[in-house]
């Protein structure tokens, strides 16, 4: 038998290993970061023989970002109230915070500062983040009068956004404002609407409420329409910290200009959201995102009907596609996933196939609906159908929090009890910027 020498050995070897190695480095961008892109329901095994409301959970996370040097520059316009009624603490705590959220940006960074009252100025133009010392001494700078334009003032901002608008930057406006628009546009709705046009062009909206005299319904509707964030800030200590937070999310976005498509086969139907405002149209249902954070899962909890299916048979629920761009390779990347579930007579194997957490999202956001229903009883007078709308849903919440053992309905439960027994309190105009927030950060996944 013939046998191969050391040197013959060694050449083929060499000609095997050469192809995989051209092979590894062909293939190795496949293997570039990616969100997780997945479908899930509360039970993978559905009840036999009869026709049902299932939920579909349509979820995006974050890929880790390893270092500082992978982040996006950001494009941030700083939109401050400068109205009378910020004057003393709130507008100091107001400047510090500005100031050391500016101290976290660099170089490849644009900043914009824009003050209004009555009137508008634009306290520093968009510029990059070089002279950190003359745009901290303009904040400075900064004196409390007048009344309150924050329609104006937004749109400043925007103007100032758009100037170095970049696809691949952050473009976010940090909204403070601790009043009630009292200058131009002063409902909810026409600020609904600037959030949508300014979300359509990729810039967010986060809003900062401050203390207890602003309209949270006008705040929170403007940051939600752009998917931006909305808090509440009851004290004028908390707003460094706040700040803070909010450049934490600005700082970490790893994917841009995020857009689902979830098909339906004949035969399920489309019903509704539980969650965000999405586009149904015949089988298929599309909304998007404007950013994904790193580590951090959005979703869309979306209610089909299907038809009564025998034991033993599988049903494909949906099919989604998923379109994102990708901040740190700098690609459009394109994802696909579909979810089937099976049917059986025996109710052991459906229980058995519990998902318990995508069960714990949907009795959450089943129960942020209700809470929404019960404050606008509140809102229309009806005090006691309020207090018994919150403890319905206090004792719905509570009674899901033991069967799956979850803190955070029994977290859920105890706030709306809370909110029941507040309803005819003086304390209730806190009691209600709190919920709408909480209501805000639970529809929408908020990163804090």
């Amino acid at each position: 038998m013939r046998t191969l020498s050391g040197r013959t050995l060694s050449g083929l070897c060499a000609m095997l290993i050469a192809p995989l190695f051209a092979l590894h480095l062909f293939v190795l961008p496949l293997y570039a970061k990616q969100v997780d892109f997945t479908l899930s329901t509360p039970h993978s095994v559905l009840q036999a023989d009869k026709k049902q409301m299932v939920s579909i959970k349509v979820a995006v996370r974050g890929f880790e970002m390893q270092a500082d040097k992978e982040r996006a520059p950001l494009n941030i316009a700083l939109v401050i109230d400068r109205s009378g009624s910020m004057r003393g603490t709130r507008i100091e705590q107001a400047k510090e915070a500005a100031i050391l959220a500016i101290r976290r940006m660099d170089s490849r960074d644009i900043v914009s500062v824009v003050t209004f009252d009555n009137n508008i100025d634009i306290l520093v133009p968009a510029t990059k983040v070089s002279n950190r010392a003359d745009i901290e001494r303009k904040i400075r700078t900064i004196q409390p009068g007048g009344t309150t334009a924050i329609y104006a003032g937004v749109q400043k901002g925007a103007d100032e956004i758009r100037k170095f608008f970049d696809s691949e930057s952050i473009n976010r406006i940090i909204l403070l404002s601790d009043g009630l628009a009292n200058v131009g546009p002063s409902t909810p709705p026409p600020f609904a609407e600037l959030g949508r046009t300014l979300g359509g062009e990729g810039i967010t909206v986060t809003t900062l409420g401050l203390g207890t005299d602003y309209n949270e319904d006008l705040m929170a509707r403007l940051a939600s329409a752009s998917d931006g964030n909305h808090k509440f800030i009851e004290k004028a200590e908390e707003m460094t910290e706040i700040f803070q937070k909010e450049f934490n999310t600005a700082l970490s976005v790893v994917a841009q200009d995020v857009r689902c498509v979830v098909t339906l086969p004949e035969g399920n139907r489309p019903v509704r959201a539980l969650n965000m405002d999405v586009d149904i149209n015949g089988q298929e249902v599309t909304f998007g995102w404007n950013q994904i954070y790193s580590n951090h899962e959005r979703f869309v909890m979306l209610e089909i009907e299907v038809p009564a299916m025998q034991d033993g048979n599988t049903l494909e629920l949906a099919t989604a596609t998923l379109r994102y761009n990708n901040l740190e390779t700098k690609n459009t990347d394109r994802l696909s996933t579909r979810i089937n579930v099976r049917f059986s007579n025996s109710e052991d194997r459906v229980r058995a196939s519990l998902n318990r957490a995508v069960m714990e999202d949907y009795v959450e956001l089943l129960g942020n609906l209700e809470n929404r229903r019960a404050m606008e009883l509140r809102d229309r007078g009806d005090i006691e159908g309020a207090r018994r709308a919150f403890e319905s849903n206090s004792t719905f919440l509570r009674d899901k929090a033991e069967a799956l053992d979850s803190e955070r309905l029994r977290s859920s439960g105890t706030m709306n009890a809370v909110q029941g027994a507040g309803v005819a309190l003086p304390a209730w105009g806190t009691i209600r910027k709190d919920a709408v927030e909480q209501q805000m950060r639970r529809a929408g996944q908020q990163a804090y």
